[in-house]
């Protein structure tokens, strides 16, 4: 099992897929904060949106020029157990690539980028941070 961190300072976290099998199991998400400051977590938990995104870049290296972009944007949802005193969400949220086509090319693709993503980030003070407990499959940092 591997720690990655999300924060104020760091919101995104980008993986190279490297197959068309690629996968990340994201098991929890943990809320730290170095000092609560009698903040509840439920409140701040619920001012932020998580999402995932697998994308798959269309670059002419010929030409030096942009093509085209493909991409699958989803949320990855905290739901807030009323009789959990700790702020740790067990998430179990399978992202698996895909395979696909461009255009009328037969050749099929995957998506060769997956990006993690913490939006509102006006609402995470420096002192917050979510800690993701994943297991990764053919997934580079």
């Amino acid at each position: 099992m591997n720690q990655i961190n999300l924060n104020q300072k760091n919101p995104v976290m980008e993986f190279t897929l490297n197959a068309e099998d690629s996968h990340l199991l994201i098991q929890s998400i943990y809320l730290t904060s170095k000092n609560d400051k009698g903040r509840k977590w439920t409140n701040f938990i619920s001012n932020i949106q998580l999402t995932a995104e697998l994308k798959y870049v269309v670059f002419d290296v010929s030409e030096v020029r942009f093509i085209e972009e493909r991409k699958e944007q989803f949320p990855i949802h905290l739901l807030i157990d009323p009789y959990e005193a700790e702020p740790v969400f067990h998430v179990n949220k399978l992202i698996k690539n895909e395979l696909f086509t461009l255009g009328i090319n037969p050749e099929r693709k995957f998506y060769n980028i997956l990006k993690l993503a913490v939006q509102n980030t006006e609402h995470l003070d420096d002192d917050y941070n979510l800690e993701f407990n994943i297991e990764k499959f053919k997934i580079d940092y």
